[in-house]
């Protein structure tokens, strides 16, 4: 039986090639590292998870959100916060689940990650215009973000929808905190 090296393995040069394009789309600067770990972060590793304090970028703000799409509500620490989801094939995957209460952690201090269990249906379209207030799939961690804050993308996020209420509710919350969504 022959052996391939896996050096030599197409497999091998193709998850080499994208795990570097990822990298290189993730940095904003050429003094810091990337991380492959957030679909939206620029910072390092050291800074993956932060205080519940404010953050100090200007007045609070809200989404400004377009309303068509299928309403959700997000319940989190006693407060509800709306939504609407796009007509995507992810979003229509997702809305099958709901309603459902997921583990959230902060990043960056920029956006809220959930990790699925299984994959959502992705067909893009992928974009990179990435805004407070968008609920985004990022497909290489099978995950959901919540952005609250304005931060740089890489190309694999497809957008799921946008938060219509006051932003300024993400930036208080814990660290590590439970939403419950529901259709709303």
């Amino acid at each position: 039986m022959k052996h391939t090296s896996p050096m030599k393995s197409p497999a091998w040069l193709a998850t080499a090639a994208a795990l570097s394009a990822l990298a290189a789309c993730s940095s904003t600067s050429d003094n810091e590292p990337s991380t492959a770990s957030s679909p939206t972060s620029t910072g390092t590793g050291a800074g993956n998870t932060s205080t519940a304090s404010p953050m100090t970028s200007g007045p609070a703000k809200t989404a400004e959100a377009n309303t068509s799409g299928t309403p959700i509500t997000i319940t989190v620490g006693g407060r509800t916060v709306t939504a609407t989801l796009n007509d995507s094939d992810v979003s229509q995957d997702f809305i099958e689940t709901l309603p459902v209460t997921l583990p959230w952690y902060r990043n960056y201090n920029i956006e809220f990650i959930t990790e699925l269990a299984a994959p959502m249906t992705e067909t893009g379209p992928f974009y990179t215009d990435v805004q407070p207030g968008d609920l985004v799939y990022y497909n290489p961690m099978d995950s959901i973000t919540v952005i609250y804050e304005e931060t740089s993308s890489v190309p694999t996020l497809t957008k799921m929808g946008e938060v219509t209420s006051d932003l300024a509710i993400f930036r208080n919350l814990p660290d590590n905190v439970e939403m419950r969504i529901e259709l709303g």
